[in-house]
């Protein structure tokens, strides 16, 4: 009998455990991409607690609140570098990726996306007073030296400006902020919120308006921001219904709160 006690005791902690994502939903990102998401180190109403320490805000900060919500689930940021995001979801330590990341064909090979957050056009970080302030087409950018986040599409557009000077690729966007600022290059790519974001906490940067049809030719998956999540997932379904329910003028009041609550410092 006791032997038959024991073995219905593990069952139930074996269910529980599988069930857990009914009661938490761990979600993996950089923060460290405002205004997508960022750290801070005291409480705020947005911000959540980060599951090594510290507190998370931003826009994927505030879907991701939604979603949980709407999910009935508790929420979790599992703050994780930008190349471990994906090796985190299919090892199963984090549940999903609300991270600023489009659903690009080579991500799909290895793991499914919901339908957009956000769709974001790119643009190029310089220095206010250095050579390229005054761009307004790609073709003013030769000879320049510019970089984009490792392991991202941005690098890859540097390939559309004739006579570039392409950077290694950097590990994050305060890094080439700080790059750019120095000198050491001339602009980085970014998408539109995180220019403003960067141009908003550091006054000695502005970025490009490109004339229409002189700027970087993006394909829709790339414009596209969305939730990534493993492939065959049962989330898929239920977080597209909750997307679908916030408008396009709530998802840019989101953005355009994120911006405004970022820390300067970042």
């Amino acid at each position: 009998m006791k032997k038959f006690a024991v073995l219905a005791l593990a069952l139930v902690l074996v269910s529980c455990c599988a069930l857990g994502l009914a009661e938490t939903l761990r979600v993996g990102m950089e923060c460290n991409y405002a205004p997508y998401n960022w750290t801070q180190s005291e409480a705020s109403d947005e911000a959540v607690a980060i599951a090594a320490g510290g507190y998370a805000d931003g826009y994927d900060v505030r879907i991701a609140k939604i979603i949980a919500e709407k999910l009935g689930y508790d929420l979790e940021i599992v703050k994780t570098e930008w190349d471990g995001l994906t090796p985190a979801l299919l090892s199963g330590n984090i549940d999903v990726i609300i991270a600023g990341m489009s659903p690009s064909a080579e991500r799909k090979l290895t793991i499914d996306f919901t339908d957009n957050y956000y769709v974001a056009e790119l643009t190029v970080v310089v220095r206010k007073d250095g050579a390229y302030a005054n761009a307004t087409s790609l073709a003013d950018f030769a000879g320049a030296k510019i970089t984009g986040q490792m392991s991202t599409f941005h690098y890859d557009m540097i390939d559309q400006i004739e006579g570039v000077v392409k950077m290694p690729a950097q590990d994050t966007f305060p890094t080439m902020i700080v790059a750019v600022s120095s000198g050491a290059i001339d602009g980085y790519i970014a998408d539109l919120p995180g220019a403003i974001s960067a141009v908003q906490a550091n006054p000695d940067l502005t970025f490009i308006n490109f004339e229409e049809g002189s700027g970087f030719d993006v394909s829709p998956d790339d414009k596209e921001i969305a939730v990534g999540i493993r492939q065959g997932s049962e989330l898929k379904e239920k977080i597209n219904e909750i997307l679908a329910g916030i408008s396009e003028e709530e998802r840019s009041a989101i953005m355009e709160a994120a911006v405004a609550a970022q820390p300067l410092s970042e």
